[in-house]
Order: C-alpha cells, then structure tokens, then sequence
C-alpha cells in the first residue's frame, strides 16, 4: 500500500509539472505573437524561463524537475521520426536535386562544429567543453547522447543547442538580404543542418518546402555528425 501511495504521489507531481510546461508554453506562444514572432520571444526561451523561475519558486530542484518531466522528454523521440512527413511531401523536388542536396548539408554540419571547436581550443577550455561543443549543431536528443559519449557534459549541451538554434534563426534574414537568397529550398537547408530543432521549427513556418529540406538536414546532419564523432573520438 505504501509502494502504491508513493506512486501515486509521484504521477501526480509529474502530472502537475506537465500541466505548469504546457501552460508556460501557451503563455509563450501568446506572448511571441503580441512581438510579432521576434527571435527574443521565442516560445523555447520564454518557456525555459519560466520554468526555471517556477522551479525556483517551488524550491524544487531543476534535475528533479527535469525527471518529472519525463514523458514530455520521451515523445521527443516520436516528434523527430514525424518529422518525415514534410520530407515524403518534397520527394519529387528531392528526387530532381539527387546527391546534390547532401553536399551542403554535410559540409556544413563539419565546419559550424569545427570553427567553434577551434575558437574553444586556442583559448585553453577544458576538454569537456571542446567535446561538448562539437554537438552543438545537432539535435537535443542527439547532441546529449553524443556529448555524454565523447567526454562533454549533457546539460550544456543542450544549452549550447538552444543558443545556436536561436543565433541561426536570428542570422537567417541578415545572409538573405547581403546574399539577396530567398528561396524555400536553401532556408531550409541552412536552418536544418545549422540550427537544428529551432530551425527546423521556423523553416515550417516559411513554407513546406522550407519545413522539408529543414527536416532532411536535420535528419542527415544529425545522424552522421553523431555517428562521426562517436568513430572518430569515443
């Protein structure tokens, strides 16, 4: 019976923290579209926010938190496989550009971790800092798993996830108008393979075609980047 209590106690502290996420997540939304969308409103930031400031407010643990929030953390896994759907929606488009489209993504999932890999390497960080960095231009999920494995540190790497997201976001409006580039295709591709989720997440909103090659990028670029590092360093 005691088992059975503490299990109960459990689900519904779980439950109450999901309910306080989801909350804070509307509260987000809301505020991003009274800022019209701006990159300094985004919903992940917002959200993070306050829920940091909850946590502390409830004197609870932010690692506790995070173990509450499990089943939010486990359909992160579902959403990237949904991802998918945009991609099989582009397949003619995919099938015209061949091979062609990879090389961009791979190129570029090398040098964004490389040069802020060198940067961290000429100033002398720890080590654990250089291994978690080459992570940062990969997915959450993949960028936790794979800092863990070559000797980073999980926790910032999906904080140096978050900020590259949102500065590849913010950067995207200043290269289209000094490269004069607009097209779905290549927004996607950018926002996909240097921004990851939150890139992925604003290419949707430009267009399908964006959401698509945004999707692909992130696929590609997040599991040969993963299985790279991992032959070469783990």
């Amino acid at each position: 019976m005691m088992l059975l209590n503490e299990s109960l106690d459990v689900i519904r502290i779980s439950a109450m923290w999901i309910v306080l996420l989801l909350l804070c997540y509307g509260v987000s939304l809301r505020l991003a579209r009274l800022l019209k969308q701006h990159i300094i409103a985004h919903p992940i930031v917002i959200t993070t926010s306050l829920m940091l400031f909850l946590s502390q407010f409830i004197n609870t643990d932010v690692n506790v938190v995070m173990d509450y929030l499990d089943p939010v953390a486990y359909l992160l896994g579902p959403l990237t496989v949904g991802l998918a759907l945009p991609v099989y929606n582009q397949l003619a488009v995919l099938r015209q550009l061949g091979f062609k489209v990879l090389i961009p993504i791979l190129l570029g999932g090398i040098l964004a971790p490389l040069s802020s890999y060198s940067v961290l390497y000429v100033l002398g960080a720890e080590y654990s800092w250089q291994m978690t960095m080459l992570t940062k231009s990969i997915t959450t999920p993949f960028a936790m798993d794979t800092a863990t494995m070559l000797g980073g540190i999980a926790g910032l790497a999906a904080v140096f996830v978050i900020i590259t997201g949102i500065v590849g976001v913010m950067a995207l409006p200043i290269l289209n108008r000094v490269l004069r580039i607009n097209e779905g295709k290549v927004n996607g591709l950018v926002l996909g393979t240097i921004a990851h989720g939150i890139g992925t997440a604003k290419a949707v909103q430009l267009s399908e075609q964006a959401g698509a090659f945004a999707s692909l990028a992130l696929c590609v670029n997040g599991i040969t980047t993963a299985i790279t590092l991992s032959v070469l360093l783990g």
